[in-house]
């Protein structure tokens, strides 16, 4: 987001640099596969004006998704909204599409160091069983819905680069599967490294209650690394 004070003369390095690391919270974190079954709960607690396009890789024991998302936050900043598509595999099962959208709203300053936000998503996918062996885990035919919270602490690297570690503790309601409906607490850590103000990666995972695999729903901790890039930033 373009500000008068970047102006040569009047910038405060400082500022600038923190507002660089603004544009690393819709990252991974940000799209976050949506929410997908088998990708890990991760959203920061920052939104900037724009849209960011990530490339993610995520899952657990229980099988992989790998993904494209995209998130878009108005000019004021106050709501974002992001969504994915991917592919989920499975041992002993069909790999199968999936796909998760989101909402979020942050709350706290647009510069500050520490930030809040709410959000809730939905996400769907599966696949059926082939074998005589388990059958799928988290990508077990199964609808996703968290709601949740984010809090998230951000530091500037210099003038060009940054760091966003955050927590997002969710409850996380699942449909489907061989377990009918059932909601987990779950709770996801993350953090998102700024190589440039439009290149970011982000690594994270969530963990919490599991459910017995075959169930529709993790057995286990799920985890994710995404690359994103900020489009319109230089």
């Amino acid at each position: 987001m373009y500000d008068a004070s970047f102006d040569a003369g009047g910038a405060r390095p400082w500022l600038w640099a923190i507002r660089i690391v603004a544009v690393l919270a819709v990252i991974l974190a940000s799209s976050a596969l949506g929410q997908m079954p088998g990708a890990p709960v991760l959203q920061n607690a920052w939104a900037t004006p724009g849209m960011v396009g990530a490339l993610d890789i995520a899952g657990g024991s229980g099988g992989s998704v790998y993904a494209a998302a995209v998130s878009w936050t108005p000019g004021a900043g106050r709501f974002e909204v992001s969504g994915g598509v991917g592919y989920g595999t499975q041992t002993g099962a069909r790999s199968s599409g999936v796909y998760g959208a989101r909402v979020a709203v942050p709350f706290g300053g647009a510069s500050s160091a520490i930030g809040f936000a709410a959000f809730a998503g939905i996400g769907g996918g599966g696949g059926s069983r082939l074998t005589s062996g388990p059958q799928l885990d988290s990508l077990s035919s199964t609808t996703e819905v968290p709601i949740g919270a984010a809090i998230g602490w951000r530091h500037a690297i210099g003038a060009a680069h940054g760091l966003s570690v955050f927590a997002t503790p969710a409850y996380v309601f699942r449909s489907g599967g061989n377990g009918g409906n059932k909601g987990l607490a779950r709770v996801g850590i993350g953090a998102d490294f700024g190589i440039t103000n439009a290149l970011g990666v982000t690594v994270g995972g969530d963990l919490g209650q599991t459910r017995p695999r075959g169930f529709g729903g993790p057995s286990g901790a799920l985890f994710g690394v995404g690359a994103s890039y900020a489009f319109g930033r230089r």
